[in-house]
C-alpha cells in the first residue's frame, strides 16, 4: 500500500483481502473456530417462539452461510440482505428445492432497508452490527419492518471482551495468520468498528418499550467479558 492511496482505497483493499482469501477458510473450514460458529448459529434459532413464520428477514446475511441452521423454513418467503452479493453456492446446495424456491438474495443497505413497514414477522442478524457504520439506523429500520407481534434477533460477538480476545490471540489469530499476510488484529481493527457494550446500550434504547432479552452465551454469565456471544431477543410491541 502506498501513501497515495485514500482511507476508502486502503479499507476497501485490507476488507477485499480478507473476504476473499481468509473468510470462508477461516470461519467454515475445520478446526476449532468452525465449531464455536457452528454453535452461534445454532444458538439464535433456540430463542424463536414462532415456529410457522410467513415472511423472514436476515439482514447480512452474506452467501447464505446461516441457511443450513434454519429450525423454521417461512411459508411463503425468505430474504437474505446484505451489502455485497454471493460470491459462493456452497452454503446453498444442500437446501430443499422447496427452500430455494422461497429465497430471495437482495443486494441492499441495511441502514436503509428497501421494504415496506411492517413487511416480515420475522428479522435478524447475525454478526453484523460491529461491522455497520450507523448501528442505530439498522436497529430502527428493522423494527420498521418488522409487523406488531413480530420476532427480532441479533446475535453480537463479544468484541473486544476478555474472553473474546483471548480466544482471538490463542485461536483465531494463528490461523488467519496462515491465510494472509496482512495481521489479523488489522482485519479486526477496520471491519468491527463497533464495541459490544455500545451496541447493548443502543439495543436497549431503540426496544425500550418492547419485549427484551440478552441471553449470554455460552457460559449464561450476564457479563459480555465472560462469554463469546450476546442473542438479544426481541418481540416488537
Amino acid at each position: 500500500m502506498t501513501k497515495d492511496k485514500t482511507s476508502a482505497q486502503m479499507r476497501s483493499e485490507i476488507l477485499s483481502e480478507y473476504y476473499s482469501k481468509v473468510y470462508q477458510e477461516y470461519l467454515f473450514g475445520n478446526g476449532p473456530q468452525a465449531a464455536g460458529i457452528s454453535y452461534f448459529e445454532r444458538a439464535i434459532e433456540k430463542f424463536w417462539m414462532n415456529k410457522d413464520p410467513n415472511k423472514v428477514l436476515e439482514i447480512g446475511g452474506g452467501n447464505g452461510e446461516h441457511l443450513k441452521y434454519l429450525r423454521y423454513i417461512p411459508r411463503e418467503e425468505y430474504i437474505s440482505l446484505d451489502i455485497r452479493e454471493p460470491h459462493t453456492k456452497v452454503h446453498t446446495q444442500a437446501l430443499t428445492e422447496e427452500f430455494l424456491s422461497k429465497l430471495r438474495f437482495i443486494k441492499g443497505d441495511a441502514e436503509a432497508l428497501p421494504f415496506r413497514s411492517a413487511s416480515f414477522d420475522r428479522v435478524y442478524s447475525t454478526c453484523l452490527l460491529h461491522h455497520v457504520d450507523d448501528v442505530l439506523s439498522v436497529l430502527l429500520e428493522a423494527k420498521r419492518v418488522t409487523v406488531s407481534g413480530g420476532e427480532i434477533a441479533f446475535l453480537i460477538p463479544t468484541d473486544p471482551g476478555v474472553l473474546n480476545q483471548l480466544v482471538k490471540r490463542f485461536i483465531s489469530y494463528p490461523k488467519m495468520r496462515k491465510l494472509s499476510k496482512i495481521k489479523p488484529e488489522l482485519f479486526y481493527a477496520i471491519d468491527h468498528k463497533n464495541h459490544v457494550g455500545s451496541i447493548l446500550q443502543i439495543i436497549s434504547f431503540v426496544f425500550e418499550k418492547d419485549d427484551l432479552t440478552f441471553h449470554f452465551r455460552p457460559f449464561g454469565i450476564k457479563s459480555w467479558n465472560l462469554n463469546l456471544i450476546v442473542v438479544a431477543k426481541i418481540i416488537k410491541a
